[in-house]
């Protein structure tokens, strides 16, 4: 059982936080599979826009006009509306299209539970136990030695 953060008893429903699970989904025609391409987890609404516009930015140029004139208004016009969607606790969805591949960013409200109570970075003993490429070793037991200040 995972304790509280205040440390008086099991996780409730207060101890979760607000936020908001993004995510971007690839979908093939020719294979008919889909991959998760990406996905981020933020604690506000701005962020949880901005990441999916930051991706939509970046690739609506490679569609043709036809596909990228929806994109383009929504990365005109969209930000505020959806922003205020999210707020309200409606989930987002925009899509892009290429040939024959289909790129999904979503957004969607989501209470996040805390997993571990940690007060620095230092990895748990057990991150050393599996076999690892001996750079990723190096780096792991360097950064056991390194004391990093507490992320807040």
């Amino acid at each position: 059982m995972t304790a509280s953060p205040r440390g008086n008893g099991p996780l409730t429903a207060t101890d979760a936080l607000p936020g908001f699970w993004c995510e971007c989904l690839l979908t093939s025609a020719e294979s008919d599979s889909t991959v998760l391409v990406g996905a981020f987890d933020a604690y506000t609404v701005g962020d949880a826009v901005r990441w999916i516009r930051i991706a939509v930015r970046m690739l609506v140029s490679v569609v043709d006009a036809a596909e990228a004139e929806p994109v383009h208004e929504w990365l005109l016009f969209g930000s505020s509306p959806t922003a205020a969607a999210l707020e309200r606790g409606e989930p987002f969805t925009i899509v892009l299209r290429h040939e024959q591949l289909r790129l999904v960013w979503s957004a969607r409200p989501v209470s996040f539970l805390p997993l571990a109570h940690r007060t620095g970075r230092a990895l748990p003993p057990c991150a050393l136990e599996w076999a690892q490429p001996a750079t990723l070793r190096a780096a792991l037991t360097a950064s056991r030695n390194t004391h990093l200040p507490a992320r807040r």
